[in-house]
């Protein structure tokens, strides 16, 4: 396979590495597209897709409100146009994410943190789908910021990758196990099974892509002294490491697009207006 993340082709990941990691630090003012007058322009769409080539994700601003239908056309001209539903967005697969942890008819709070006001841990999205249709990138829009709190935190899963392969390639080889990480069925959803699937997988298109949840509940990996060290590395990483972890705190109108990177966010508090954010999410990368 002519591809970096295939272990035996160490010369092509010597070069992608070296770039990858050449882009760093940075801050997010580098990562900003504003959108004049809400106009999205051919060159705006070129300096999304390097930055996101760079650090698969880009942060925008619009400067006045924008529909659910003007978020579409900004996907779609990024590539992304097949949007993937789930059991609480729209009929136009966007989900409000916003408190709703007293709407039990709806939603269990336990079963859904990202509708709750509480903190949501690093993750994948989707990290409970089977490969064969995972969410490959989404975009997430602020209509209305937390009065306090509320921070997104990013970080590209390229980069976890790389300073897992530099510090032991045997973990690679592992963290690309097909039954490495099992995640069980969704008991508010009719059929649903456990699915079992690799941290970490190359797609068709030779690119790298990884499933993951800091979650401890429910969680079954396999049980093993080697699992049990790359846990152990993984969690200090994304605890410890600052100079790849981006902080952003999303005003109105703001918001990023990413393929499916690692990302958090913390608990908030809400104002007058509810927090509100839109995600879209999708079955291809940004630009495939």
């Amino acid at each position: 396979m002519n591809s970096p993340f295939n272990l035996e082709n160490q010369t092509e990941y010597s070069n992608w590495r070296e770039y990858k990691l050449s882009q760093y630090p940075t801050n997010n003012e580098k990562l900003l597209v504003k959108f004049h007058k809400n106009v999205i322009s051919k060159s705006d769409v070129n300096l999304i897709k390097e930055l996101i080539k760079k650090y698969n994700f880009a942060f925008y601003e619009f400067e006045s409100v924008v529909s659910d239908k003007e978020l579409h056309k900004f996907c779609s001209k990024l590539g992304l146009e097949k949007s993937i539903s789930n059991l609480l967005s729209d009929a136009d697969n966007i989900s409000n994410i916003t408190n709703q942890e007293g709407n039990k008819d709806k939603i269990s709070g336990k079963e859904y943190i990202p509708y709750t006001d509480k903190r949501l841990n690093w993750h994948t999205d989707g990290y409970y789908y089977p490969i064969d249709s995972a969410i490959k990138s989404f975009l997430l829009h602020c209509v209305n910021p937390a009065k306090n709190g509320g921070e997104n935190f990013l970080l590209d899963h390229e980069i976890i990758y790389i300073h897992l392969r530099d510090y032991n390639p045997d973990f690679i080889d592992v963290l690309m196990q097909n039954n490495i990480m099992e995640i069980p069925k969704n008991k508010n959803v009719e059929g649903s099974k456990n699915v079992s699937g690799p941290v970490f997988y190359i797609d068709k298109n030779n690119l790298l892509n990884m499933r993951f949840t800091s979650r401890e509940q429910n969680i079954i990996w396999q049980k093993n002294d080697m699992i049990k060290k790359i846990k152990d590395f993984i969690f200090e990483f994304i605890t410890e490491e600052k100079k790849y972890i981006f902080k952003l705190l999303l005003r109105k109108n703001q918001g990023y697009i990413a393929n499916n990177i690692l990302h958090k966010r913390e608990s908030y508090i809400d104002g007058e207006k509810k927090r509100l954010l839109k995600r879209l999410r999708f079955s291809n990368r940004i630009g495939y």
